[in-house]
């Protein structure tokens, strides 16, 4: 995180500080070290993990940053493309269609705990489709919309594998950071909802029943329809997405 006050650019990397009016071209690059210290804008993550930051004791406050790097490091050494919604009425927290990953209305979720969460949540969902690493069906697209049985089932031991994913990430982040136990809690616990998610079988398989219904209904009348992003409920939100990182 570049200092720069009003008289002067504190080096990052190394300490060393230097008057803005003694600059010159280069005022951003120490002259001790060779570190560029621009300011770099601010991205839809980093302004959302300094929100949930204020909640940290301040002796334990740097370790945001840290799983700031934890999750940017994860997205890129694995090339996703995760998309930003400030505010949406998709009904999901996330969803992963083929073009991206979108994490939606991350500023309503409760704790950090549930963003982290749905960030891995749905990076597994992506892990899932990969054909270059799990390569499993999608029951959207890939099954008959007619064998709801079928769907339901692979749909469910999807859902529960990525519940598992996003649950032990969080769990080796916790270790990785060294948390006291209550400020884990705190911070990086997890809602009700979310904690007893493998319990809301009924729920979210009804809701799937009523989303497979609207896409046959859009088949038949001769709509689109090649993957989750083309249903109403999702593109009328992708003209709206951001960068994520």
């Amino acid at each position: 995180m570049e200092t720069v006050t009003n008289k002067e650019v504190i080096c990052d990397k190394c300490g060393w500080s230097w008057d803005i009016v003694d600059g010159g071209d280069d005022l951003y690059i120490c002259h001790e070290c060779g570190h560029d210290n621009e300011p770099k804008l601010q991205s839809n993550l980093n302004k959302l993990l300094e929100k949930f930051k204020t909640k940290f004791p301040d002796d334990l406050k740097d370790k945001v940053d840290i799983i700031e790097k934890f999750i940017v490091n994860y997205i890129q050494d694995h090339n996703f493309t995760v998309k930003f919604l400030n505010s949406c009425s998709t009904g999901f927290n996330g969803v992963r269609t083929k073009d991206q990953i979108i994490i939606c209305s991350p500023n309503s979720m409760t704790t950090l705990g549930d963003f982290i969460y749905t960030v891995f949540h749905e990076i597994r969902h992506e892990e899932q489709m990969d054909k270059n690493g799990m390569g499993l069906d999608n029951p959207l697209t890939d099954y008959d919309l007619e064998d709801f049985e079928k769907i339901a089932k692979q749909y469910w031991d999807l859902e529960m594998d990525a519940d598992r994913f996003g649950k032990e990430m969080i769990a080796k982040l916790i270790i990785k950071l060294g948390l006291p136990i209550d400020t884990a809690k705190e911070n990086l616990g997890l809602s009700g909802y979310i904690e007893n998610y493998p319990l809301t079988s009924k729920m979210v398989l009804s809701q799937l029943k009523m989303i497979i219904d609207s896409i046959k209904q859009i088949k038949k009348s001769g709509g689109e329809y090649t993957d989750i992003q083309d249903h109403p409920m999702i593109k009328r939100h992708l003209d709206k997405l951001e960068n994520f990182i």
